[in-house]
């Protein structure tokens, strides 16, 4: 059967070709019948657009980027008439990496292109205020920065004062991630040892299956290896919507001939452009991933030479308490972290190097062939026979229970799909396996992740795709000179939300139990002992809260029921912004800061790409309102809070959390309140953002050799090989994790020094996810319709989603997708008011019927800011607070709590219903 790329390539050329045939005499004839440009008088009107597109570029240039939560992170060139910014142009000037691969020019998209009227909206703030009713009411009075900062610090030195720096969280959230603006909060909140949420963890966005598999999160290709690839995977991954810059390197790659599948509940922009679309049931992904395991090993099409020296399934296992077997059982004064292996050439257990606890750091195997399958038998310390087998057949026998035919009940899939797909895999030459972050907002993407990770190397090609992954070193002296609070995002913020009340009321305790493993009850119970025995770290609730662009009352789930819980045990909320979001509404001091344009800035989206975006105000640029830079902001509060402590004698205090060693002697960090605004700018060297900015140029290792002159004359840096975290960043080459791994043979780093698939961390054991496997999604059966809420195309999370212009490309209000059956049963119609509800919460929104959405799903586009709703309640009203179980693991090899290990708010397994409002 033809395709329909051959039906339009065969039907062109036959046109053609007849055109071509038709005598000459006949192609004569055809004579012009009219010229309608060739007379009329008035022409004046065709000057217009070109003298307006003129006079927008302005007299004076600068260049900037969007340091909202995008990881697209785009040049631009802004433009600025009588110090009013009049229009941006993408900067296009990006120097092509290699003849063979696609230039990355232009990059940027329809949200950054708007904001040269974002910046003077409405909804911009424009000078400091104080509230003057009650929290949310929107009474405020305008007071001078003066005013706002020395109130702020009185109250920040009280709590100081009565509660420790634990009472204390200066927090900044997603919607600055330059490395220059986050620079200030964060330097501040560090000085003061504040409390400092992990912001990955707090929005969903850990990648945590990764981390067993490889010890690290992020791992993965620069995008521009797609161009590379001949078979692309993508999971839960929707790049025409959330990678727009980026998006060309994949259509590029499918026309020089890759094969392009997406795996995803709805027919998604990305899916109509794809070769196949692979529709999955919400929430059953770790079901799809085993059964590919599955097709793998049954078909031996698993590369046995990579597994044995990149993996840990030759170790062996106890089968009596199924854990590793350690050096500690077979000495009695042998390590925990040494492992072992069945040598097939000595016919014994021989420990295997490259682990944590080996003194030989090296992948390398020598003379040693590990067995992959087989039972065995050890003696023990005690002299004692210990029946082992491999970690193999422990996978194997798991991936048994999932065939395609047996998941396809959970997954909607059918079989025939699933073995295509394995097989198409394993056979590419150069295949790529793509997530994207919604996959671990299901409770079990962590399960999904490493069975990916696991297909993966079975197959012997590369890693699961999932955030990329790079690193930028010695920004630590600017923006962490002392310790902070560093806390879990996501069960800091179930904590604080108390959100355990809305997941016991969702979730019938005796249906989840059947597919958790766990009641809810027992759950509750795992988060305190995780807290308890600071497998994640909590520092209770702190009494002052200053948060900068950070939405938390639009993002939390819940949201009305954490919105409640925090705010009452808040003594002081400040919110730094540019503009009044929902969160900015609630507080009770609202700062105003600059906006992308206005302020210097540096901002290397480490992992994507490797330019480096500078923001360098147009000359003459006025501020607008009262606005002030986020590193001035905090160089003000940290003066004011130097002056109240020195009045009221508190030149310094210990902070016990942490300490020093000082002459041989631990003790404790000092917190020095009466030297805070000069040790906050350097001894005076940094006063302002521009200095920041000069800073980090001059001290980033990966950003030599380029020169502060250079970098603002361009607009970007390119970073050099030194960014590069498990392999060099070449300077011709797209970026692959685990070169280091692969051809170096240095360990992972995971507790067995290889890509993990047995974990036998005390909740994994109890739970039995010792190996990855697969779990019924948790959705309550008492609501009939799983919600989910992909990230938008309109806005970057909420930064945006109200504007005007991004309105009129949509419904232009909050609207909610359901499928056409699903919306005939209940009597809707497009366009009606519906109402979204389950026993925890509900809102309105209007209804748009979609047939490419699947039966029994509810759809909404994220960031919808509460105060677009009814009655200002938001669309996580309904979004019961669940954590994933074993996301709450911890204290074992390498899930110790840290950027590497953290868990996510999951925001896909509540389940709804809607009807007519």
């Amino acid at each position: 059967m033809a395709s329909r790329r051959d039906f339009l390539k065969y039907s062109g050329a036959g046109f053609c070709g007849l055109l071509s045939g038709l005598p000459d005499e006949l192609l004569a004839r055809v004579q012009d019948v009219d010229d309608p440009l060739s007379s009329y008088p008035y022409r004046a009107w065709e000057d217009f657009y070109r003298k307006e597109f003129a006079a927008t570029r302005g007299n004076s240039q600068g260049y900037a980027f969007h340091c909202s939560n995008c990881q697209g992170n785009c040049a631009f060139l802004v433009f600025a008439k009588d110090g009013v910014v009049t229009r941006e142009e993408q900067l296009a000037q990006y120097p092509q990496i290699s003849p063979d691969i696609p230039d990355p020019n232009p990059r940027g998209c329809n949200k950054g292109t708007i904001h040269s009227q974002a910046m003077y909206e409405k909804d911009r703030l424009l000078y400091p205020l104080k509230r003057a009713g009650a929290r949310g009411e929107g009474k405020w009075q305008r007071v001078s920065w003066d005013q706002a900062t020395g109130e702020i610090a009185d109250k920040v030195v009280d709590t100081l004062a009565k509660h420790g720096p634990g009472g204390l969280m200066v927090y900044t959230g997603t919607g600055i991630l330059s490395q220059g603006r986050r620079a200030g909060p964060l330097r501040l909140g560090s000085l003061l040892g504040a409390i400092r949420l992990y912001p990955s963890s707090a929005v969903g966005d850990m990648f945590t299956g990764a981390t067993l598999a490889y010890g690290i999160p992020n791992v993965g290709t620069s995008l521009d290896a797609w161009f590379e690839m001949d078979y692309i995977v993508l999971w839960s991954f929707n790049p025409n919507v959330t990678r727009i810059p980026d998006a060309h390197y994949l259509w590029e790659a499918k026309w020089r001939g890759a094969k392009v599948v997406v795996v995803s509940p709805d027919y998604n922009p990305t899916a109509t452009h794809a070769d196949w679309w692979i529709p999955i049931n919400p929430g059953s992904d770790s079901f799809l991933a085993m059964s590919l395991v599955h097709v793998v090993l049954k078909e031996k099409l698993y590369k046995e030479d990579f597994i044995r020296e990149q993996t840990d399934l030759t170790f062996l296992v106890r089968e009596d308490n199924g854990r590793l077997l350690r050096m500690s059982d077979l000495r009695k004064d042998g390590k925990d972290d040494v492992f072992y292996c069945w040598n097939e050439v000595t016919k014994a257990a021989t420990p295997m190097p490259g682990t944590q606890g080996h003194f030989r750091k090296t992948l390398r195997l020598g003379a040693l062939k590990p067995a992959l399958a087989g039972r065995f038998e050890v003696e023990g310390a005690d002299g004692k026979p210990i029946a082992v087998t491999t970690v193999f057949e422990m996978v194997r026998a798991e991936a048994a229970k999932f065939s395609p035919e047996e998941t396809q009940k959970h997954t909607g899939i059918h079989p025939s799909l699933v073995v295509k797909l394995a097989r198409e895999y394993a056979a590419a030459h150069d295949p790529g396996l793509t997530i994207g972050f919604s996959l671990h907002k299901y409770a079990w993407g962590i399960l999904a992740c490493w069975a990916q990770a696991l297909f993966c190397a079975l197959t012997g090609h590369d890693v699961v795709d999932t955030e990329h992954q790079w690193s930028l070193g010695g920004i630590g002296p600017l923006s962490s000179p002392k310790p902070a609070r560093f806390e879990s995002g996501f069960l800091g913020e179930w904590l604080s939300g108390r959100m355990w009340e809305t997941f016991k009321q969702h979730y019938e305790s005796k249906e989840f139990a059947s597919r958790a493993g766990l009641a809810p009850d027992d759950l509750v119970k795992l988060a305190e002992q995780s807290r308890s025995n600071k497998w994640l770290t909590n520092f209770g609730e702190p009494r002052v809260r200053i948060l900068f662009a950070d939405n938390m009352f639009r993002r939390n789930k819940s949201s009305e029921h954490y919105k409640k819980a925090v705010l009452d045990a808040t003594d002081l909320y400040v919110n730094v912004n540019f503009r009044m979001d929902s969160s900015a509404e609630l507080a009770d001091y609202v700062l105003p800061a600059i906006s992308h344009y206005e302020g210097w800035d540096i901002r290397g989206e480490v992992g994507y790409h490797r330019y480096v975006n500078l923001t360098v105000p147009p000359p003459g640029l006025k501020p607008v309102g009262e606005t002030k830079s986020e590193w001035e902001i905090c160089r003000l509060l940290a003066a004011k809070i130097e002056q109240a402590a020195k009045h009221r004698g508190l030149a310094s205090m210990p902070d016990p959390v942490f300490t020093v060693e000082k002459d041989g002697k631990k003790e404790p960090v000092t917190r020095d309140l009466d030297t805070l605004h000069t040790d906050y700018t350097m001894q005076g060297k940094l006063n302002t953002d521009k200095d920041v900015v000069k800073w980090l140029i001059e001290n980033v290792p990966a950003f030599k050799p380029w020169k502060f002159e250079d970098a603002v004359e361009r607009g970007f840096l390119v970073l050099n090989n030194e960014a590069g975290l498990t392999s060099p960043l070449y300077a011709d080459k797209p970026y692959r994790s685990f070169e280091e791994q692969f051809y170096l043979k240095r360990p992972y780093r995971t507790l067995s020094g290889r890509q993990q698939f047995y974990i036998d961390q005390e909740v994994f054991l109890k739970l039995g996810c010792v190996v990855p496997t697969a779990r019924e999604s948790l959705h309550p059966a008492k609501f009939p319709l799983k919600f989910y809420s992909p990230h938008t195309r309109w806005g970057i999370h909420s930064t945006w989603r109200s504007n005007k212009y991004m309105l009129r490309l949509q419904r232009g209000v909050p609207h909610v997708n359901i499928n056409p059956g699903d919306a005939t049963a209940r009597g809707i119609r497009d366009g009606d008011t519906v109402r979204v509800y389950n026993n925890v919460g509900e809102f309105t929104a209007m209804a748009k019927v979609l047939p490419s959405l699947r039966p029994g799903t509810l759809m909404m586009d994220h960031a919808w800011e509460p105060h677009q709703f009814r009655k200002r309640i938001g669309m996580d009203a309904p979004v019961a607070g669940l954590l994933s179980p074993l996301e709450l693991a911890g204290g074992w090899g390498h899930l110790k709590f840290g950027a590497e290990w953290d868990g996510n708010q999951l925001a896909y397994e509540s389940s709804v219903d809607v009807a007519k409002s």
